[in-house]
C-alpha cells in the first residue's frame, strides 16, 4: 500500500512538472492555427477584388486581438499584427506563445493570394498608438460592404451583413419601413461620449448613405417609440373615462343613481389633528345600492374631478338631516326642563 501511494505521488509530481512543457506545445499549436485562420480569412475577403479595413479587422483572430498595421501599395495590401495564444491554468501550470506576423495579400476577383511570414517582434511595435481607425474611414468601409450585401440579398441582406460584427462597430437601433433600412450605430475612435461617434446608415435597393449625428441621435427611434406608447396610454385612459361617464349618465337617467347615493371618500385625519394630503387620483365615488340590489354587491367607479366637485356641493343626505334634527330636538327639550 505504501508503495502504491508513493508511485501515485511521484506520478502526480511528474505530471505537474511537465505540464508547462505540454501547455507550451499546445499554445504554439494554437498560435499556428490562429495564423492559418487569419490567412484564410484574408484570402476569402480579398476574393472579390477588394480588401477593406473592416474585413481585415474581422480576419485578425487570436487570444489577444490588437489593431493590425495596414499598408497599401499599388494592389498589394500588407497587414502586420501580433498574434498570441494562452493555454492552461495558474495552479497546475500554463503555456503561452506569441509572434509578429506579416500577411501580404493581392486582392483579385476569384484568384486572390495571401502569403504570411514571421518577422522580428520590433516590427509590431511600429504601429499607431490609437486602438481604432477614424470613424469616417470605418463608415466608408461600411458603405462598401452594405452595397455588396444589397447586391447579394437585397435590403434584408444588409440588415444581417457581416460588417455589423466588426470590432469597434455597435448597433444601437434599427428600423425598416417602406423598403428602407435605417441603422443607428456607434463607431469607436471618435470624439463623442466614451470615444464613440453616432452614425446613421440608410439602405435602399438603389443607394446606401452614411451620416454622422449628434450623440442623442442614436436614441431617436427609442424616443419615437416612447412617445407613441405614451400617446396610446393616454388614449386608453381617455376612453376609460368616457366609458365611466356614460355609465354614470345612464344610471342617473333611469333613476338608479342619485346625488344621495354618492359618497366621497375624503382623507382621514392625522394623529396631530391635521389632515393627510390627498394622493393624486385618490377621489373615489362609491355607489351605494338599494336594498333590492344588495345581492349583486356594491360597485365602485372612479369619477373625473368635475364629478367629485359636483358631489361635494350636493345637499346633505336624509340620514344626515335626521341626525341634525335629533340633535336640535334634544337641545330644545333640555332647555325646556331647565329652571327659569
Amino acid at each position: 500500500m505504501l508503495v502504491l501511494s508513493l508511485v501515485a505521488v511521484v506520478g502526480v509530481m511528474a505530471w505537474i512538472g511537465t505540464s508547462g512543457w505540454r501547455y507550451g506545445n499546445q499554445a504554439r499549436d494554437d498560435l499556428k492555427e490562429s495564423v492559418d485562420r487569419t490567412r484564410a480569412a484574408l484570402a476569402r475577403a480579398a476574393a472579390d477584388g477588394v480588401l477593406l479595413g473592416t474585413e481585415i479587422d474581422r480576419a485578425v483572430v487570436g487570444y489577444a486581438k490588437p489593431r493590425p498595421e495596414v499598408r497599401r501599395q499599388a494592389r498589394t495590401v500588407t497587414v502586420t499584427v501580433r498574434l498570441s495564444a494562452f493555454v492552461g491554468a495558474g495552479v497546475v501550470g500554463s503555456g503561452d506563445a506569441d509572434g509578429c506576423y506579416r500577411f501580404e495579400a493581392v486582392p483579385s476577383a476569384g484568384s486572390s493570394s495571401v502569403s504570411v511570414r514571421e518577422v522580428p517582434a520590433r516590427s509590431c511595435l511600429d504601429r499607431s498608438p490609437w486602438p481604432y481607425r477614424k470613424p469616417t474611414e470605418v463608415a466608408d468601409d461600411v458603405i462598401v460592404e452594405l452595397r455588396a450585401a444589397v447586391a447579394r440579398g437585397g435590403v434584408e441582406g444588409a440588415g444581417t451583413a457581416q460588417v455589423w460584427k466588426t470590432s469597434g462597430i455597435r448597433i444601437q437601433d434599427t428600423e425598416t419601413a417602406s423598403g428602407r433600412l435605417t441603422t443607428l450605430a456607434w463607431l469607436d475612435g471618435g470624439t463623442g461620449p466614451g470615444g464613440k461617434d453616432c452614425y446613421e446608415f440608410r439602405v435602399t435597393t438603389f443607394s446606401v448613405t452614411a451620416k454622422q449625428l449628434k450623440p442623442d441621435g442614436c436614441y431617436r427611434f427609442q424616443r419615437e417609440r416612447d412617445a407613441q406608447a405614451g400617446k396610446a396610454r393616454r388614449a386608453e385612459l381617455e376612453a376609460g373615462a368616457e366609458k365611466v361617464e356614460r355609465q354614470m349618465e345612464d344610471a342617473m337617467a333611469d333613476g338608479r343613481l342619485t346625488r344621495s347615493h354618492v359618497v366621497l371618500r375624503v382623507p382621514r385625519a392625522s394623529p396631530d389633528g391635521g389632515r393627510h394630503a390627498p394622493l393624486p387620483g385618490a377621489g373615489l365615488l362609491v355607489l351605494a345600492t338599494s336594498s333590492s340590489q344588495r345581492s349583486a354587491g356594491p360597485s365602485a367607479v372612479a369619477a373625473p374631478p368635475a364629478t367629485i366637485a359636483a358631489s361635494t356641493s350636493a345637499p346633505p343626505t336624509a340620514a344626515a338631516a335626521a341626525r341634525t334634527s335629533d340633535r336640535q330636538g334634544h337641545c330644545c327639550s333640555s332647555s325646556a326642563r331647565s329652571p327659569s
